[in-house]
């Protein structure tokens, strides 16, 4: 699934935090910063999240 740059943003926030928190990362990877290891969830398509789209 494609996401739009606002399901990006939103998702990146909301990984970004649950990480911070201290949520296991998904990948493995050497990245101190959570936004940044969030991102790399996103780009490497392992994000435990995803949008939910309004049906029309």
């Amino acid at each position: 699934m494609r996401l739009t740059k606002f399901e990006i943003a939103r998702i990146l926030g909301a990984r970004s935090l649950q990480i911070s928190d201290g949520a296991y990362a998904t990948i493995k990877t050497t990245c101190d910063s959570s936004l940044k290891i969030a991102y790399e969830e996103i780009k490497q398509e392992k994000v435990p999240l995803k949008p939910v789209r309004p049906k029309m």
